[in-house]
């Protein structure tokens, strides 16, 4: 089995669509109606993004969901983060792996790493 899509709740789902559409792809709108907004990606993952009251603050920082990129485009990502003044949390480059952990606009750790 293939993890498939991942569902938050999130204060504004244009926001929310907003940076995952800029930072990770996900532009395409496969369903939306007064509740639910869920957005998709190239590679046929999911995100579903409900409206209301987001749990993410004080979430332990192992609290996370991640994508998967070579190296060069995680490097090229944490830049991206930076010039957009997306917070970073953690940031890893050595002994063939890299990551780079980010927080959305709600308070999620977003996570792209890459195997050397």
């Amino acid at each position: 089995m293939d993890l498939n899509h991942v569902a938050l709740t999130v204060r504004d789902r244009e926001v929310a669509a907003a940076f995952y559409g800029r930072h990770f792809g996900l532009t395409r709108r496969v369903h939306e109606d007064a509740h639910l907004l869920i957005l998709g990606g190239d590679g046929g993952h999911l995100l579903a993004l409900s409206e209301g009251a987001s749990p993410a603050t004080g979430l332990p920082r192992t609290n996370h969901f991640g994508f998967r990129a070579t190296p060069d485009d995680v490097r090229a990502a944490r830049r991206a983060f930076a010039a957009a003044g997306v917070e970073e949390t953690e940031w890893q480059d050595g002994h063939g792996f890299v990551r780079c952990q980010v927080l959305d606009p709600d308070g999620y750790r977003v996570e792209v790493y890459g195997i050397a």
